[in-house]
């Protein structure tokens, strides 16, 4: 069945594909609108982007962010997913969730409350999401705390309006502006090759981490950041769950970590007008159905010389 849908995605045209997907989503979210639209949600209160990164800055804050994935795990569910499921990664997930440190700023999806500027399918997710989960995932939220908006680094693909997508690009681009930074990624993950994303930045070096369940080698990426990091960089975190703790972790230890997630991805489907979430050469895409990537940039100078340690 996969090979039949990998087919299909070279002959039709991108367009019609999301319109498909619509359509078989589509019984499911007329089943999930009326059941959510009777949800009370409660006034949450949120920092806009533009706040969150000024916090970032100005203040050297921390960002942990949770997304629908994240929470579906603090529920006991197992996703197919680079990923497994624990309850260890359950237990630390709510944990860093209910961090109380003043340095961490907590982000959750603004779509599963506020959608209204996402695309279709967008909001037809969030829709589903909000009928299906709200309450599992409302039970972990504090009313009296400001969060931020988890999607801050997913800027694009869930969009209708590109310059809606590059002015919240050019806000994130400030985090690392002029600054010395410490990327900590997934072997396959690559941010910023290929692209120009973190030219603004003064210098990157990188730590490797394996590419799939990066959290059962928690303690050997922290242990490889003491060593190798000192508390006056920056650090960025693309680990999917892993960095959402691991952000959470180096705060409580005096260092400052943003969990960025998908933002190199998202400006690759940004460069390219993506429709879909594509695959994109050199990169690994989990979204795109196929975890598989090339090894173009593998030889790649600027990254090989970027890496100041490798994790296994």
């Amino acid at each position: 069945m996969s090979n039949i849908k990998k087919i299909i995605k070279k002959i039709l045209p991108d367009k019609l594909i999301y319109d498909y997907r619509i359509i078989q989503i589509l019984p499911q979210y007329i089943r999930s609108k009326h059941k959510a639209a009777k949800i009370s949600i409660p006034e949450f209160k949120m920092m806009s982007d533009e706040e969150t990164v000024d916090c970032i800055i100005n203040k050297n804050m921390s960002l942990s962010r949770f997304g629908d994935g994240e929470f579906l795990w603090m529920c006991g569910q197992k996703l197919n997913s680079f990923q497994k499921y624990s309850p260890e990664l359950e237990k630390r997930l709510i944990n860093t969730m209910k961090s109380k440190n003043e340095k961490l700023l907590i982000g959750f999806p603004k779509g599963i409350i506020d959608s209204h500027k996402c695309n279709l399918f967008a909001r037809m997710h969030w829709t589903i999401i909000r009928a299906n989960y709200f309450y599992d995932i409302a039970k972990f939220l504090d009313e009296s705390q400001t969060y931020c908006d988890a999607s801050i680094t997913r800027p694009y693909i869930d969009y209708c309006d590109i310059e809606f997508s590059r002015h919240k690009f050019e806000n994130l681009k400030r985090i690392w502006d002029n600054k010395n930074i410490v990327i900590v990624e997934g072997k396959k993950t690559k941010l910023g090759i290929g692209n120009d994303l973190f030219d603004n930045a003064l210098s990157i070096k990188r730590i490797i981490c394996p590419a799939e369940n990066a959290f059962e080698s928690l303690e050997k990426i922290e242990e490889s950041i003491k060593k190798n990091v000192s508390k006056d960089t920056l650090m960025l975190a693309a680990l999917g769950p892993t960095a959402t703790i691991l952000a959470s972790d180096m705060c409580d230890n005096g260092y400052q970590m943003v969990d960025i997630g998908h933002i190199d991805v998202e400006y690759m489907w940004y460069l390219h007008r993506a429709i879909l979430r594509e695959p994109i050469e050199g990169k690994s895409v989990n979204e795109s159905g196929n975890r598989d990537c090339s090894n173009v940039y593998d030889n790649d100078k600027i990254y090989l010389n970027s890496i100041i340690c490798e994790i296994n």
